[in-house]
């Protein structure tokens, strides 16, 4: 498998102007001029963040309307964060960003999480094929709680389901991946019609939710855990499961903690990382084409 290596990246955005301009190409392809209708090319405006036409000076700003408009951070900070995220299984903490760009922890942050936004826009329509369909539970045991924080929650009179948070996974075996932070009341089956097609086959444990989709999909599959049966043929939802083992070790492993509320975008990382697992020579194109 190619990789695209640091020193590759260091060539190819030496300084801000490099990033700039990759970002004009980016978003800017085949352009004509929107107040004169001229096709000549635009050229950089010096000591400016922009492009202007060469005939009546009307200018571009690439940056405007993306996560890098009103930033103080350089772009080569923005562009290596964005590398570092293509290098890794198990994604980078917003503290190691912190220590390898020399700024706050919000901006670390802030700018972690804008590069999850870039790496989970993906359209991915309702899945199809064989798709596997999984529930986990993510959040902190009481038992690993502080003291203050076991009475605090004793008193609000939560338990133990309480302080995790649910995410519904849909896997289908040609390799794209859906997941869905449970808020709200929808139930089992209405988050399974959001997010598979009903042509599909759908593989499930035998939680009671999933009762009664032999009715709207094309064939049901159910592997019964309480039994002890785990596959069945080519009947299984090994894969899924192996999903929630990856986002897991991302979670706990790199960034100890993730709240309730900005799970969904962790989720979608780790999902990304998923789909292009083998296709590490063109990630940073991918995460950057999101930008437009």
């Amino acid at each position: 498998m190619n990789k695209y290596t640091i020193d590759q990246f260091r060539k190819d955005y030496p300084n801000n102007d490099a990033c700039l301009d990759k970002l004009f190409k980016l978003r800017y392809t085949n352009l004509v001029c929107p107040k004169c209708d001229n096709d000549k090319p635009f050229t950089r405006v010096k000591d400016r963040m922009s492009y202007q036409c060469p005939c009546c000076g009307f200018q571009l700003y690439p940056m405007q309307g993306t996560i890098f408009q009103k930033s103080t951070t350089p772009l080569t900070h923005w562009f290596y964060a964005i590398y570092l995220q293509t290098t890794t299984r198990n994604g980078v903490a917003a503290k190691e960003l912190e220590r390898q760009l020399s700024v706050s922890y919000p901006t670390a942050l802030r700018m972690a999480h804008q590069i999850k936004r870039l790496m989970a826009n993906e359209k991915i329509d309702k899945l199809t094929g064989v798709v596997e369909i999984d529930e986990s539970y993510v959040g902190m045991k009481i038992a690993n709680m502080t003291k203050k924080k076991r009475a605090e929650y004793a008193q609000s009179g939560f338990t133990k389901a309480d302080n995790k948070t649910g995410i519904m996974g849909f896997v289908s075996r040609d390799g794209k991946i859906k997941t869905e932070v449970m808020h709200g009341g929808k139930s089992f089956k209405e988050r399974v019609r959001n997010n598979v097609s009903k042509d599909a086959i759908i593989v499930t444990d035998s939680h009671g939710g999933y009762e009664g989709l032999s009715i709207e999909y094309f064939k049901h599959e159910v592997i019964n855990h309480f039994a002890n049966e785990y596959k069945r043929g080519e009947w299984h939802t090994n894969t899924v499961e192996g999903f929630w083992s990856q986002l897991k070790r991302t979670i706990k492993g790199t960034h100890i903690h993730v709240s309730a509320k900005y799970l969904q975008l962790y989720s979608d990382e780790v999902g990304f990382r998923y789909m292009n697992r083998d296709k590490q020579e063109i990630m940073f194109e991918t995460i950057l084409s999101h930008v437009v």
